[in-house]
């Protein structure tokens, strides 16, 4: 399904609760018996077709037709642009020409943008905000060139947030980008009411598995349990997802490659969650350090593999 066709039909939270917990019951049953293969929410072959990443895994070095090839080779077919100025620029005809037509020979597609995530489209200062939305509205409208579907961006949730979204939908609203708003540090309900606020149906929202945070500190993600109840609070506003790792909480927190050996998140739990939503998007994984992108690319790549054999599908 496109993006311009994501579903947004309401479905109860208890209902979201139900599913979810019904699905980690069966993984965890399944994993233990003969009927492991009912138990997952998805095959490998069904997280391979939807999976993705973000172009924030080679945040070190310049974006070339080269790492595009190299997100092919791992078997991944959908990317998001990290708008990172120093390292891919809009307005650079021939680093553009080459990213896009590296891409349609791959026949990698590119789903969405990660607006400037230095600029403060929530600044209290209004000329800081109008110079940030400014600056915003053109990357939307090279989103919307480039056939991405998606566009994200670390809006806030305040007044400031509101009037910037509200100004972006409405000189756009001849397009078909949709824009999203990511979660920050805490919880979700936050983003949920602000997307209920917004009230359009060209705005939702992004999930970051890794910017969540329960009372306590601790990310729900590595919790048994907690993954229903967290993405329920999304529901169907949840149009993206950035997905990865977490190591000990106490050091380098998130944004660590997938499945790796030290991970703690809890993968089954997650995805039973994302299907519990009825989720209709890309499986995007996101690196947000750029350290080892070789390592980073590869295990998003075997992530499909590496879930089916650790839950047992």
């Amino acid at each position: 399904m496109g993006w311009d066709k994501i579903m947004t039909h309401s479905t109860t939270r208890r209902s979201f609760l139900k599913r979810a917990a019904l699905g980690g019951a069966a993984l965890v049953a399944g994993t233990r018996g003969p009927h492991a293969k009912a138990a997952l929410p998805y095959t490998a072959k069904e997280i391979s077709a939807r999976l993705g990443i973000s172009t924030a895994v080679y945040q070190k070095e310049r974006l070339s037709a080269r790492h595009i090839a190299a997100i092919r080779a791992a078997g991944i077919r959908h990317i998001e642009l990290t708008m990172i100025p120093e390292r891919i620029d809009m307005h650079d005809r021939a680093q553009v020409s080459e990213i896009l037509a590296e891409c349609k020979r791959q026949e990698v597609r590119i789903v969405s943008i990660h607006a400037n995530l230095q600029l403060r489209y929530n600044h209290t200062d209004e000329d800081q905000r109008l110079a940030a939305a400014a600056h915003l509205l053109d990357e939307i409208r090279f989103a919307e060139r480039i056939g991405a579907g998606i566009v994200v961006a670390h809006f806030g949730t305040n007044d400031q947030s509101s009037k910037t979204v509200t100004e972006m939908l409405d000189k756009t609203r001849d397009m078909r980008i949709r824009l999203t708003v990511e979660n920050m540090r805490g919880g979700l309900k936050p983003y949920a009411a602000f997307v209920d606020r917004i009230g359009s149906d060209r705005f939702g929202l992004t999930v970051d598995i890794g910017h969540i945070r329960d009372a306590d500190g601790i990310n729900p993600m590595v919790k048994k349990g907690r993954a229903a109840d967290v993405m329920a609070q999304g529901g169907r506003r949840v149009w993206h997802l950035h997905l990865h790792d977490t190591f000990n909480l106490e050091t380098k927190p998130d944004h660590r490659a997938p499945m790796h050996p030290d991970g703690i998140i809890e993968w089954g739990e997650v995805f039973a969650a994302i299907e519990a939503i009825d989720y209709r998007g890309i499986f995007l994984f996101e690196d947000g350090r750029g350290e080892n992108p070789e390592q980073w690319v590869r295990l998003a790549g075997e992530f499909p593999a590496n879930f089916v054999a650790r839950y047992g599908r």
